[in-house]
């Protein structure tokens, strides 16, 4: 299965779990002046909130992607970006759901989003924070493939998941292997070169003529010559510069990269 199906169908599932978890609080919780509504009326109205909820989130599915491709990582502004898109566009088609014929609700624009829709949105925020929080986490365990590394030794082996590997260094006749064990560093001596784990492991960056990096663990540039990886950081030489950040499909083309330094 491909990235964008798996990450698809976690989506659908967020999107399912926020509907149905929304229909149950307004149906059964009833907060507000909902609890006054008979329990019918409220098995009639409420679902189609949820169902708002989940339509908005399916429309979001294909902008999700496409942005997540062009900056090839999660982080905390793309995260802000689509649950404000999410909060805005649920917001526009439960008000306008309010005051159709089915509702016909009598407050405001204003006093809908800051007397109902504002203090039920966050008492959901914490469900979609989660529920993305962990999808995010599925998705990237799902898609971590084992890679073995190996040296010129017979005894010099390294089996580890590709997304754990974040950057190979030359150490003299050897290279040394940065990797990640339950989120703590580890280093490994390998007696191979860096053209050799090259070859073996295509993915991998070119930095420097002693540095190769996974780019996925790119945070951000340090200053003109030093990259911020996950719990390394390594030196960038001009001879790559311009060709990583030229790169479309690297994290490292960045509109704060100081290329120009």
């Amino acid at each position: 299965m491909s990235f964008l199906k798996s990450s698809n169908k976690y989506h659908l599932i967020v999107a399912l779990t926020i509907a149905v978890w929304l229909s149950f609080f307004l149906i059964i919780i009833a907060p507000f002046d909902i609890a006054e509504l008979p329990i019918g009326v409220r098995l009639e109205i409420m679902p189609f909130y949820g169902l708002i909820s989940f339509l908005v989130y399916v429309l979001l599915i294909p902008f999700q992607n496409w942005a997540y491709k062009r900056i090839q990582k999660q982080s905390i502004p793309f995260e802000v970006l689509i649950i404000v898109l999410y909060n805005i566009l649920v917001l526009v088609g439960s008000y306008l759901f309010y005051k159709s014929r089915i509702v016909n609700g009598d407050y405001s624009f204003v006093g809908f989003t800051l007397e109902i829709y504002y203090p039920i949105f966050f008492i959901l925020l914490p469900v979609i924070i989660f529920a993305r929080w962990f999808i995010s986490r599925k998705v990237v365990k799902q898609h971590s493939e084992k890679i073995i590394i190996t040296g010129e030794n017979k005894l010099d082996i390294l089996q580890i998941n590709d997304a754990d590997l974040i950057c190979v260094s030359s150490a003299d006749n050897y290279v040394s292997v940065a990797y990640l064990i339950h989120d703590v560093l580890n280093k490994k001596l390998l007696r191979t070169t860096l053209k050799n784990i090259e070859l073996q492991l295509p993915f991998l960056v070119r930095v420097h003529r002693s540095h190769l990096i996974n780019p996925i663990h790119f945070k951000e540039w340090k200053n003109a010559t030093t990259v911020l990886l996950t719990q390394i950081e390594v030196p960038v030489s001009k001879n790559y510069k311009k060709d990583i950040v030229a790169m479309n499909h690297s994290p490292l083309k960045t509109d704060g990269s100081p290329l120009s330094q």
